[in-house]
């Protein structure tokens, strides 16, 4: 609170500088992302608002959740807003007191939720990258299930779903509104472990199994998960294509076009932001899906979800690219964070000096960051094949779904050999 700037170029710094948005930014939620991607839900289990939500939760009016909140659509709709107003038109991530406010904000929503509705109602229903979590954990090789289903069957007391125990404070019964014995994927479970610890018969584990085993079976997703990750493919695309200056140009054509007719300033960077998260993903994904309803006769939601599941693993594979980035560009600015915490001074100083920070460990690894941001686009291209493979859709179905993951990826691998080796 209290550290703001109003200067666009300073703030691209200031977000390096200040030790809070650092923190936040560039390494909380890189590791929220690959976490889910290889361990599931783990991290809901250690986050602070799901601890927020419980203690209120537990005090609090207890109603149940309603459709609207049990829809999906809230979880989309914060998402979105986010996205779209909280970063790319007031910059959260980059004005150390707009952060402030916005976790400030999100610690407030899980204290009301906490309050009026019953269980871990924020965590289910509301929280923001509720839908990022659970589809990207459909890829996790960690998953967790019952051991034997015929000792659930013949278990009496249900301690793991049974009302009596859903506030204990060790030993809850499950408050994601799930049964053990009954889940089939990943995208609910946040792995807290309650269900475990309240199991008398220690029939409950969390497993090893396939990377990716959730795509290989029968998921269904609902519209509101669809169109979350339609907003995550432009996003990544975003951040992927705009490290190459020219690929970001081409991109940018539209949006700064539109800009320029609607000449109102203070909305430029949420108009970038409808157009490139929603209206270009969407476009897509319409283009591709109405191909399959003429050619395979399948209906849109069908089509719109054998999509998603295809892409998925690109769009994760290329997230993590973004997350190595982002984390190992970061590393020069911690030689003065810890001397100057809030960071204004130092970002002055970068200002003035652009040779201020020591890059050398980054010519260092340079080499071996580009092998590894084309080897990931690559793995997730072949995984993806694998899952349109494996679907249960006709021939012309599965072409069509190869079709838009070879251009999908063909956007990712262009703009990175163009970017590395380019220039």
């Amino acid at each position: 609170i209290g550290v703001f700037t109003a200067d666009k170029d300073f703030a691209k710094i200031l977000r390096n500088t200040s030790l809070p948005n650092l923190i936040i930014w560039s390494y909380w939620w890189p590791i929220i992302i690959v976490s889910a991607i290889f361990f599931g839900r783990f991290w809901c289990t250690i986050c602070p608002m799901e601890l927020v939500t419980s203690f209120f939760g537990k005090i609090g009016l207890k109603n149940k959740p309603g459709k609207i909140l049990k829809s999906g659509w809230i979880i989309t709709l914060f998402y979105a807003v986010i996205l779209i107003i909280g970063i790319h038109t007031f910059a959260i991530h980059r004005i150390p007191q707009y952060m402030a406010i916005y976790m400030l904000v999100l610690f407030g929503t899980a204290v009301i939720v906490g309050v009026v509705w019953e269980k871990r109602t924020f965590c289910t229903y509301v929280c923001p990258i509720g839908h990022l979590l659970g589809l990207y954990s459909l890829l996790s090789p960690k998953a967790l299930r019952v051991i034997d289903g015929e000792v659930c069957k013949t278990c009496k007391t249900k301690d793991c779903i049974s009302k009596t125990n859903h506030y204990n404070f060790v030993g809850r019964s499950c408050t994601s509104e799930l049964y053990p014995a009954e889940i089939k994927d990943n995208r609910a479970c946040i792995l807290c472990g309650q269900c475990h610890k309240s199991c008398t018969h220690n029939n409950i584990a969390i497993k090893k199994r396939g990377f990716a085993a959730d795509l290989f079976t029968d998921i269904k997703l609902s519209w509101a998960e669809i169109l979350f990750f339609t907003i995550i493919t432009g996003f990544v695309v975003y951040e992927i294509v705009s490290v190459w200056k020219v690929s970001k140009a081409v991109l940018m054509e539209v949006p700064n076009f539109v800009n320029n007719i609607v000449g109102v300033t203070e909305i430029q960077g949420t108009i970038k932001a409808v157009i490139l998260f929603v209206i270009f993903p969407l476009a897509f994904y319409l283009i591709f899906a109405y191909l399959k309803k003429i050619f395979a006769k399948e209906i849109f939601k069908q089509s719109f979800t054998q999509l998603v599941l295809a892409i998925l693993p690109i769009t994760a594979s290329m997230h993590v690219v973004k997350a190595i980035l982002k984390t190992s560009s970061r590393i020069p600015y911690w030689d003065s964070i810890f001397a100057d915490p809030i960071g204004v001074e130092t970002a002055k100083l970068i200002t003035a000096n652009s040779n201020y920070l020591d890059k050398n460990i980054l010519n260092i690894i340079a080499p071996y960051l580009s092998v590894l941001i084309l080897l990931l686009p690559i793995g997730g291209f072949i995984l993806s094949l694998l899952i349109i493979k494996k679907q249960n859709s006709v021939l012309a179905s599965k072409v069509i779904s190869v079709v838009a993951v070879i251009i999908y990826t063909s956007i990712f691998i262009v703009t990175l050999i163009a970017w590395r080796f380019l220039g």
